[in-house]
């Protein structure tokens, strides 16, 4: 007989015994592995474990987190931000769910709420790497110049060598600035 063979019946373990413990145990599993094929950028990957697992164990903050960022990645952004609002309800200053879902809104087409996030993120946590350069590609999109030039600048203090934020500020110094209107003057 083989040694590889079928176990019997014996061997196995009752199934009600282990349903619990192998569940989370399956969850455990399929929440590193998403976690892997999103590090890998992998994101359908990373979807059909993170989903798995989700159902597993849906009330688990990192896992709801980094399965909104894959779906937001795989350009699934509504999909994504329930589960990243899902994550700031529980943890409102969490920064990794705070850009994720910053991203989302900007991915919708919700400008206004991008940048709302993201300057509660910068006022929140003013050091955070890239925050001010998140937020002023968003001002930028807002054609809010003046809001752009001074949120790189703080990005810039923080972190004096981050050359996308060295080329969005020259972009910034470069681009046309719309004239104000002249004020009437009286006759």
């Amino acid at each position: 007989m083989w040694p590889f063979g079928k176990k019997k019946d014996a061997e196995e373990a009752p199934a009600s015994e282990n349903r619990g413990t192998s569940s989370n145990a399956r969850a455990e599993l399929l929440w590193k592995a998403g976690s892997r094929y999103l590090g890998r950028k992998q994101y359908l990957k990373a979807i059909a474990s993170l989903q798995e697992a989700y159902e597993l164990e849906p009330s688990r903050l990192e896992g709801r987190l980094n399965l909104g960022a894959a779906l937001y990645l795989a350009q699934q952004p509504e999909e994504a931000l329930g589960h990243l609002k899902y994550v700031l309800a529980l943890e409102p200053k969490n920064t990794m769910a705070l850009l994720n879902i910053a991203a989302t809104y900007d991915a919708l087409g919700e400008l206004d709420e991008s940048i709302k996030t993201l300057e509660t993120l910068v006022a929140d946590r003013p050091n955070w790497a890239d925050a001010n350069f998140n937020l002023a590609v968003a001002y930028m999109k807002q054609d809010r110049l003046d809001d752009a030039t001074v949120a790189l600048r703080r990005e810039l203090t923080l972190n004096p060598k981050h050359e996308a934020a060295r080329t969005l500020l020259n972009e910034v110094h470069l681009k046309p600035r719309k004239r104000q209107p002249e004020a009437e003057s009286s006759q």
